[in-house]
């Protein structure tokens, strides 16, 4: 079926089921979480919702809270190196910091079932490639614990360290 429609959940529920993705709707939001992106290493939660008729992917991801200066410092750069997923850092008292990659199509048009595989493809594509770079700089909460607690000299050399390179595609 490549026929453009407009979209709503049942629409969407559909073609992740004839995609075989696994989703879920949760009691507080509306969104469809997509559970198999919580398997790529740092992504804490990820979820489509169409919100005015915009298709609106979401995935998050938990930060130490020594990684907000160095993040902020280059996040132009991550969102300047990626054509599709756009990130910025959400910031409370209450919890750890998190990085939100979003990525959306406007889809007040329609839209196949084409377009949304390609859509979701490149979302998880970006996605993961931003998680790669953050992880291997050390930023991500929960990553690295072990060796952190082994050898704390080398957690103050590279938390103090902000020349990283992010080469996101």
């Amino acid at each position: 079926m490549n026929a453009v429609v407009t979209t709503d959940l049942d629409q969407l529920k559909s073609w992740l089921d004839e995609l075989q993705i696994a989703y879920y709707e949760c009691d507080s939001c509306q969104a469809l979480h997509l559970p198999h992106l919580q398997y790529i290493s740092g992504i804490f939660d990820a979820k489509i919702d169409i919100l005015e008729e915009v298709l609106v992917f979401t995935a998050i991801a938990e930060l130490k809270p020594s990684a907000i200066v160095p993040l902020m410092a280059n996040l132009s750069q991550i969102n300047a190196s990626s054509l599709f997923i756009k990130t910025f850092l959400e910031i409370s008292d209450e919890n750890l910091p998190k990085l939100v990659f979003c990525q959306s199509f406007p889809a007040a048009a329609g839209i196949s079932l084409n377009q949304f595989d390609l859509f979701l493809q490149k979302a998880e594509e970006q996605s993961a490639e931003v998680i790669s770079e953050i992880f291997n700089n050390g930023f991500l909460y929960g990553e690295k614990q072990e060796s952190e607690n082994e050898d704390e000299e080398d957690v103050e050399i590279t938390s103090a360290s902000t020349d990283s390179s992010y080469t996101v595609h």
